[in-house]
């Protein structure tokens, strides 16, 4: 497939994901709705109930739940560019959205390929050297660099390259549910310091009491079954 080609493949599917959206709709990536329930995303996306997981159950739930795109053939022109979706919630509310692109669907493509395609969507990116300011509102790691960024008064949107790869990475999140949930995650952090050798006497005594019950269950059985 030649680049022209690609290029119009994947802005197609972009198209597609995001045409339900009005312009410089910063609250939403496809039919994914920030502030959304851990069930109304699933229903969307179809993810079962075990692909959730919990991160942190305090001071506040942190969940994570992620969405794989089916398998199709290298050869199948249409196939969605993204290889996956992690979303992660606060409270039962969502907070931050990855879209991960497969590095085959968007080869060839540059930046201001992909950022002309999410500008029709979500407006014109922020100055570069606004960049580093839209980054502090997200959990996205320094070693990323961020292309382009969008943002609004409630929500930051970051394209950013893989740190060891040519992969590609679109992030959406809410700011308020975001420093909550960071802050949330820190306390949780320091609690598992904490308690961590509390938890370690008390798993320590639960081994014994379960390994005196099988030598009890052990002893028991065989003196049952003794013969001289």
């Amino acid at each position: 497939m030649n680049r022209s080609r690609a290029v119009a493949v994947v802005a197609i599917w972009l198209t597609i994901g995001v045409s339900s959206l009005h312009a410089q709709d910063l609250s939403r990536y496809r039919a994914y709705v920030l502030d959304s329930s851990l069930d109304a995303v699933r229903s969307i996306g179809g993810v079962r109930v075990t692909d959730a997981r919990t991160v942190h159950a305090r001071p506040a739930r942190i969940q994570e739940l992620e969405w794989r795109a089916p398998y199709v053939s290298s050869g199948e022109e249409m196939a969605d560019p993204v290889r996956t979706l992690t979303f992660l919630f606060y409270n039962d509310a969502l907070f931050q959205i990855t879209a991960d692109y497969d590095e085959s669907r968007i080869e060839g493509l540059t930046v201001a390929d992909l950022v002309a395609t999410l500008s029709s969507t979500y407006g014109t990116p922020v100055p570069a050297a606004a960049r580093a300011g839209v980054r502090r509102s997200t959990s996205v790691p320094s070693d990323m660099p961020v292309l382009a960024a969008w943002e609004s008064p409630t929500t930051s949107m970051l394209l950013l390259r893989a740190a060891y790869s040519s992969g590609l990475q679109l992030v959406l999140v809410s700011k308020t549910l975001a420093a909550q949930a960071k802050s949330a995650i820190r306390e949780a952090e320091r609690l598992d310091v904490t308690e961590a050798p509390r938890r370690e006497l008390e798993r320590q005594h639960q081994e014994a009491v379960e390994a005196e019950a099988s030598r009890i269950k052990t002893r028991d059985t065989n003196k049952a079954a003794f013969r001289p």
